[in-house]
């Protein structure tokens, strides 16, 4: 799914949060979104799924393979969700639903969007669930049975098992430790890429967003302040914003040099 952001002005509770953004992202083309803390990464991300809070304002367009994204209906956009685009988000025990199991959950989707048989979503979610190296006996745990790794694969084979055409993946390693961090990058990179699909890939350390992505926007407070193949960036990054990242994800255990 190819993505076009122009324009894009976002503000809640009339604080402006984006600021005049621009962001494009072309069929099967891997994207990352970088910046600190608090530059309004998230709501982007938000925006282009339509689930941004009631409270938020936004201006310009998010075309997203000929659907407007702003202003369309809530209906326009569930159907969006979980059918053409899938989500990871940053915390995998916070978005897991703790009452359903890991076949209830990754099976979700599938009930949502689609005429399926139980037997049939079943063998869908198990084929799934090798895809993402998880065993067969997950499938009737709950998220508090299972460690920060496995939950966060849950949570990529929940977004990826209606075969959707764009992934946004929100911070998706932040709360693992760096062995996994690799783990589930390469997972994740690898099945996007089997499917086709595009992803926009949103992190605050550079050190992941090599192993993820070929280009990249940095954003701070709200703003693109540069943009470019993701290794030129590393290399010589062009504004004080992205030579900060860079010399943090230097002391990072990850390597951003060989990649390992």
């Amino acid at each position: 799914m190819s993505v076009h952001i122009h324009n894009l002005d976002i503000s809640i509770n009339g604080n402006p949060i984006v600021h005049d953004v621009e962001l494009a992202i072309a069929d099967g083309e891997r994207v990352g979104l970088i910046g600190s803390s608090g530059s309004g990464k998230s709501m982007i991300a938000k925006a282009m799924m339509g689930i941004l809070p009631e409270t938020a304002r936004v201006r310009g367009d998010i075309d997203l393979d000929g659907t407007h994204a702003v202003g369309a209906t809530d209906e326009t956009m569930a159907d969006l969700r979980g059918r053409y685009m899938g989500m990871v988000f940053q915390n995998p025990s916070v978005a897991l639903n703790p009452v359903m199991t890991v076949a209830q959950q990754v099976g979700l989707p599938l009930y949502l969007h689609y005429d399926l048989t139980l037997e049939e979503r079943v063998e869908r979610v198990k084929a799934m669930l090798a895809k993402v190296g998880l065993a067969e006996d997950v499938l009737l745990k709950y998220p508090h049975e299972l460690s920060g790794g496995q939950q966060q694969r849950v949570g990529i084979a929940t977004a990826l098992i209606t075969s959707p055409r764009l992934i946004i993946a929100d911070e998706p390693t932040t709360a693992l430790d760096s062995i996994t961090q690799r783990q589930i990058v390469d997972l994740l990179t690898s099945l996007v890429d089997d499917a086709g699909a595009s992803m926009l890939f949103i992190t605050h350390d550079f050190s992941v967003l090599k192993r993820a992505t070929t280009r990249c926007y940095v954003l701070s407070e709200g703003r693109v302040v540069e943009s470019g193949a993701t290794d030129a960036l590393l290399a010589r990054p062009a504004t004080p914003e992205a030579a900060h990242l860079v010399r943090a994800a230097r002391e990072l255990s990850l390597d951003i040099e060989g990649g390992r």
